[in-house]
């Protein structure tokens, strides 16, 4: 297969997958999942499937995959935690097969895409023109969860905010360092 049949298929796969995550969340599931639809972590499944519909072409979603990654690592136990306690929630009961596959499309899928940037070469997929750029758009792209996200606008289980917040902040800050110091990249 050519390497434009290969972005083609990458394309193809975004976009089936965006359509498939909006449905489960904002249609199938909206009564199960009630304002945690509005979870930053379901922002990142969108970047990652509009960073796979534009074929990881387009180095601002690509980014937001970059700096989900370390940080999906680190709240995995959050996973392990739902995925015990899944049986038991009563509001999951008539739709259990559809909220487990909303959580196994949540996060996985967005640690292999970075895992696979990573094992390609994940510089070549995150090529921004400055930092200061890179920068404004690591913002914009994190405000759905100072806008939306409960944990933050209500303080609903706000420890749980200060901890996400600190892990934005600091896989944020070190991929900007790594641009600057690794690669060289200019601050404008």
């Amino acid at each position: 297969m050519s390497f434009e049949g290969e972005k083609v298929i990458i394309s193809i796969i975004g976009m089936a997958f965006l359509v498939f995550r909006v449905w489960i969340v904002e249609f199938k599931l909206t009564e199960q999942l009630q304002f945690r639809r509005r979870y930053f972590s379901r922002f990142f499944s969108y970047y990652t499937c509009l960073a796979l519909s534009m074929d990881l072409g387009f180095w601002p979603f690509n980014v937001m995959v970059m700096v989900a990654f370390p940080i999906l690592i680190v709240t995995s136990i959050w996973d392990i935690n739902f995925m015990r306690r899944f049986k038991s929630q009563e509001h999951w009961a008539k739709t259990w097969r559809w909220g487990l596959l909303e959580r196994i499309t949540l996060h996985p899928p967005v640690v292999l895409v970075a895992v696979y940037m990573i094992l390609m070469g994940g510089r070549n997929f995150i090529e921004p023109p400055n930092l200061i750029i890179m920068g404004l758009v690591i913002i914009v792209l994190f405000l759905p969860f100072f806008l939306l996200d409960v944990r933050w606008t209500k303080r609903y289980k706000w420890p749980e905010a200060v901890l996400i917040i600190g892990l934005l902040t600091s896989s944020g800050a070190s991929l900007l360092l790594a641009e600057a110091f690794l690669w060289g990249v200019s601050v404008w």
